[in-house]
């Protein structure tokens, strides 16, 4: 899921069965569609403009049936959200707050149609096309920093999951990256052009991590669990001390002028957590050094590393 900061005036629209909101300061429309005979699911954009302001928080969120979730933005109290069904004409049926809602297709020609078996994007955004091609693989991704956000229209006749996920993947490599399977979890999504500098990152095991003094622990974490969106480095080091019990110290200067971004869109054992974090920050040229058993720093990787 992603959140976008917006100007008010968005074409989106969510209607109400039997009345028409009387506020336009919380509305839903669908601007992507999965429809496959062993999978489905529909893209939202939720936006939310709080009066007193003079933007909108639009955020972007893959959903399905049965799937209900909180949209914390609105000022006054959290809107539940409830998914009852998606209609292969993209309209979705919800329920907000125990009230029936339809979201429609952003796109007007979707309206009244049946878009048919497969998959249909219109106008979103690169990562939510990535998010898609996670969850039809069933694999967390790992996006390079240098990989650009483009906006991404893509129609696709296809079954099932099967037929849908190569010509996706190509789809996606033919705007300027690179899809490169990391074992059985991660998939790498790196531009074309740094490839070769991608692939030294590959790093062997760390070994097990250090277990929290309390017992009340988790080893796997539930996916969804992360969704860093370009969150700063010590909000990344918060987790990594969480799941190594370890402690961050830092006696010589690092660069800390960037962000970091990581959704965890499978299940991560904390060893396999920590080897995404450890991607992630050598691709900002640091790395992870452990001091002893309670510390950790971090350092530049040297050239050739």
């Amino acid at each position: 899921m992603s959140v976008k900061w917006n100007i008010p005036l968005l074409l989106a629209a969510g209607i109400l069965v039997g009345t028409i909101p009387a506020r336009a300061d919380h509305f839903t429309s669908v601007i992507g569609l999965a429809n496959l005979t062993n999978y489905q699911s529909a893209l939202l954009v939720i936006t939310d403009s709080p009066p007193e302001t003079t933007f909108a928080i639009a955020t972007h969120k893959w959903v399905k049936e049965g799937q209900d979730f909180e949209d914390a933005y609105p000022k006054d109290k959290h809107i539940h959200i409830l998914i009852n069904g998606i209609g292969t004409n993209g309209v979705v049926r919800a329920r907000e707050n125990n009230i029936n809602l339809l979201y429609v297709p952003r796109d007007t020609n979707w309206l009244g149609t049946n878009v048919g078996t497969g998959l249909h994007l219109a106008q979103t955004d690169f990562d939510d096309a990535l998010d898609l091609y996670a969850d039809l693989s069933e694999r967390t991704l790992l996006i390079h920093p240098d990989v650009k956000e483009l906006l991404f229209n893509f129609s696709l006749a296809a079954q099932d999951k099967a037929e849908a996920i190569a010509p996706l993947k190509k789809a996606l490599e033919d705007r300027g990256v690179r899809i490169i399977a990391d074992g059985d979890k991660f998939t790498w999504v790196v531009p074309a052009g740094v490839t070769n500098l991608v692939l030294h990152s590959a790093l062997p095991a760390r070994p097990a991590a250090r277990q929290p003094a309390s017992t009340n622990t988790v080893n796997t974490l539930p996916s969804d669990s992360i969704n860093f969106i370009n969150v700063d480095l010590r909000q990344v080091l918060d987790v990594y001390q969480v799941l190594t019990a370890q402690k961050w110290v830092q006696d010589k200067p690092i660069p800390t002028n960037f962000t970091i971004t990581f959704h965890n869109q499978t299940p991560l054992t904390k060893n396999e957590t920590l080897r995404a974090f450890t991607v992630l920050l050598r691709w900002h040229g640091l790395k992870f050094v452990d001091v002893d058993d309670k510390t950790f720093t971090l350092a530049p990787i040297a050239p050739g590393e």
